[in-house]
């Protein structure tokens, strides 16, 4: 059992590009570290974006568990009202709490959702997203350290479709700092968990994702060198452990091409689902019983019942009913240039709808929406308010996928199948009681298993 375990998040790698990147001599200490343990696929919560993935990692919990839904999120028993949940929505105890109630101390750095760092024996940098510099560092003495190494709480994006190499030397220059910063953290403070997310790799590919993908793209090699350059900053980190330290990799989700946007409300609406007008301001306005349904980003769709919303007219029953409905308009969808229909000769847009008591369990999996909808390969799914139309164009050309994450540990061998064993693609439930066990900290009441051959002690 070690006394001190790093985690190096890689915020939107998915596992087969960095397997790829690896044998490609890309990414040559990566390499190493894979010749050095093992790489599992990961699965990523729903949706699979990073708030409510970050989430899932942090607190080794679910969604119904610890309370983060998506990236926005209806303000529960307030009306229609919308927010951004952060770190005060949390309802479990993360990484940091759960280390300190074993007497350990953690350093978190740059973990999506973290925002505000909060008062307590751990260092914490929020990661995206985060307003205001005072308030995203803890403890506030490091504040002077992290802006003298030039600290950006996040990649400054730009005109990317004007600028696409600024924007990749923003992301550069971004990245580099940061690895300064995290370097000297750890090798300054002390911690028994490390924690050290970079999200660069998650910009460049929503932006540039043509770039990473196609050889023939002029970008190409940029790309390459940039991921040449995020070689050598885990490198840099990697360097920040002992040899009797664990090493861990994660990200949190895959990701891939989006070729297209598919806007849900649009649909909705056109299907007679949701009665609000397309210009309406924001999501209260206009929706009264007439509205069935409608969704927030990215697919989340609620079912307008009268036992939850003030303007609801759906019954228990016709709800049911109604999700059946939509579920299997939604799977039957196709699109072929800007035309959508179950009549259409083109691809799928949607892979899969699930209920919510399909995916979250816990005192807290009433707040979910009621249909979650996973995209087809090569489409975004949308739940913008306002427009029309229901397929957009956009200057983002790579989205996530909650398939083909990455969880790495060193020293760890490939799984052997057996029966009742797991089985990869472990879930990202698992990633937190895995990395916990191998410092021998084993705290109860977490919803993943421990897996990829974590250590038996305990610490008292």
């Amino acid at each position: 059992m070690a006394e001190r375990a790093l985690i190096v998040g890689l915020d939107g790698m998915p596992h087969t590009l960095l397997a790829e990147l690896a044998a490609e001599g890309v990414l040559p200490r990566v390499g190493e570290l894979l010749a050095e343990g093992y790489c599992a696929r990961l699965r990523a919560p729903v949706p699979e974006i990073s708030s409510t993935s970050w989430a899932t990692f942090l607190t080794g919990t679910n969604p119904g568990r610890h309370g983060i839904f998506g990236f926005i999120d209806l303000v529960p028993d307030a009306d229609y009202r919308i927010h951004f949940p952060n770190l005060m929505q949390l309802r479990r105890p993360p990484l940091w709490a759960l280390t300190a109630a074993a007497g350990g101390r953690t350093m978190c750095l740059n973990v999506p959702g973290t925002y505000p760092a909060p008062a307590a024996d751990c260092v914490v940098v929020s990661g995206f997203v985060a307003p205001r510099m005072e308030h995203a560092v803890a403890p506030a003495r490091l504040l002077p350290v992290l802006r003298g190494f030039g600290y950006e709480l996040d990649v400054e994006v730009g005109d990317v479709a004007k600028d696409p190499e600024g924007f990749l030397g923003r992301a550069a220059r971004a990245l580099r700092a940061r690895t300064d910063a995290m370097e000297h953290l750890l090798t300054h403070e002390p911690w028994d968990l490390g924690v050290a997310v970079i999200t660069e790799t998650d910009r460049v590919h929503h932006f540039l994702w043509r770039a990473v993908a196609d050889p023939a793209d002029p970008l190409h090699p940029a790309v390459r060198d940039f991921y040449r350059l995020v070689d050598s900053c885990v490198g840099r980190l990697v360097d920040r452990c002992r040899d009797d330290d664990e090493l861990f990799l994660v990200s949190d989700h895959g990701f891939g091409p989006a070729d297209r946007q598919f806007y849900v409300n649009s649909w909705l609406r056109e299907a007679g689902h949701l009665a609000s007008p397309s210009a309406a301001p924001r999501l209260a306005a206009g929706l009264d019983a007439r509205t069935r349904a409608f969704a927030l980003d990215p697919a989340r769709i609620y079912l307008h019942r009268k036992d939850r919303f003030p303007g609801g007219g759906l019954t228990d029953s016709e709800a049911e009913e109604l999700a059946e409905e939509i579920a299997a308009e939604l799977a039957a969808l196709r699109c072929d240039q800007d035309r959508v229909g179950a009549e259409v000769d083109g691809p799928l847009l949607v892979s899969a709808v699930y209920r919510s008591a399909e995916l979250y369990r816990g005192p807290l999996a009433g707040h979910a929406a009621d249909l979650l909808a996973l995209p087809a390969p090569g489409v975004q799914l949308r739940g913008g308010w306002e427009g029309t139309a229901q397929l957009r164009s956009d200057v983002l050309t790579g989205t996530h996928t909650r398939e083909n994450a990455v969880f790495y540990r060193r020293g760890a061998h490939v799984p052997r199948k057996a029966s009742g064993v797991q089985q990869e693609p472990f879930d990202m439930v698992d990633v937190a009681p895995t990395v916990l066990a191998s410092i021998g900290i084993r705290p109860l009441g977490l919803d993943g298993a421990v897996v990829l051959g974590a250590g038996e002690g305990e610490r008292e």
